[in-house]
């Protein structure tokens, strides 16, 4: 079965009259600049051209009316299925920050490792027993190993050093060894039921229980390795900056990255509340998997880790794809 896409009218879109397109504009030229230097085409000139477009006129042009014109001008809106599966499922992503120190010393003795030079499928386990010490690829040590493991399932972060520095740290690889998502582990044994699993649930239950704690981390043997980042953060997959609310982790198998898209979901923290917006296909990760699949950047700060930990939701994914590629 192949992924489906029914064409529907911007007016069909839920939340279309309410959106503020501009605020998606910053994640539009984030992958415009990488589009545009890489001459991608998506197969079809059409989004090559509306990024040439919003890149071009965007520094003069900034009437909301205008750049819905301009969608229209160049997308057709498609509502995403698998035969009759027309629901896609969230989860939640956020930049974490966690303490640190650049010397392993009283309370900092987690490591964060830069991606080993040689090649390594050793798993997490390994990994966290010591079999990269001594192999100078320690970035920072950090004082809290639940943070350090959930930092590596976000993807990226920030580690205050103890002179009041920050350190930005994003995704430069992995072991090789695929992710799975200890929640499961936790409803096979009938401690949570499975609509209670999220990032808040599970960091409770392995802050207390810590004789279990690290056997149950390292039942997900994927290890991520980090990069120092200089200028903005987090990137993504694409190699751009993530923007809050409007960045989108995808599989690239289904959805180039670049891609625009539409989501209707359920506001984790607001009841009665949806997100109904416009985004940007910008990042992957070794959870997002299928057609029907989003993982949705909230950002850096209290609030966005309340609301990416809660989100575990169903929703509708659309895809804006260009006037010559109307499927």
């Amino acid at each position: 079965m192949v992924l489906q896409f029914s064409a529907v009218a911007f007016e069909e879109l839920p939340g279309w009259n309410d959106d503020t397109i501009l605020d998606a504009v910053p994640a539009l030229l984030a992958s415009a600049k990488i589009v545009l230097e890489k001459q991608q085409s998506f197969d079809h000139e059409s989004p090559f051209l509306f990024y040439q477009e919003v890149s071009k006129l965007w520094s003069h042009q900034k009437d909301e009316v205008f750049w819905r014109q301009v969608l229209k001008k160049f997308f057709i809106p498609h509502r995403l299925s698998f035969g009759e599966q027309t629901e896609a499922f969230f989860t939640g992503y956020y930049e974490p920050l966690l303490r640190g120190s650049l010397k392993c010393y009283g309370s900092y003795q987690t490591p964060l490792y830069k991606l080993p030079p040689f090649p390594t499928r050793i798993p997490r386990q390994d990994i966290v027993n010591g079999a990269l010490t001594g192999k100078n690829l320690e970035l920072v040590w950090v004082d809290d190993p639940i943070g350090a493991f959930f930092l590596q399932i976000q993807g990226s972060g920030r580690v205050c050093l103890e002179n009041g520095e920050i350190l930005h740290l994003g995704y430069d690889g992995t072991n090789q060894h695929p992710y799975y998502a200890i929640g499961r582990t936790l409803v096979k044994r009938g401690i949570m039921a499975a609509s209670e699993v999220t990032l808040q649930t599970l960091q409770t239950w392995l802050r207390e229980h810590p004789a279990e704690s690290e056997s149950l981390m390292s039942e997900n043997t994927s290890y991520v390795f980090f990069k120092l980042l200089t200028g903005e953060g987090p990137l993504g997959t694409q190699g751009v900056p993530l923007t809050p609310q409007r960045s989108l982790a995808v599989d690239p198998v289904y959805h180039p990255l670049g891609r625009l898209m539409w989501v209707d979901l359920p506001h984790p923290e607001q009841k009665n509340s949806r997100l109904q917006h416009l985004m940007v296909a910008q990042d992957t990760g070794g959870a997002i998997k299928g057609g029907l699949r989003g993982d949705y950047f909230w950002g850096f700060g209290d609030s966005a880790e309340r609301c990416a930990g809660q989100m575990n939701v169903r929703g509708t994914l659309y895809a804006l794809l260009p006037i010559q590629d109307d499927r």
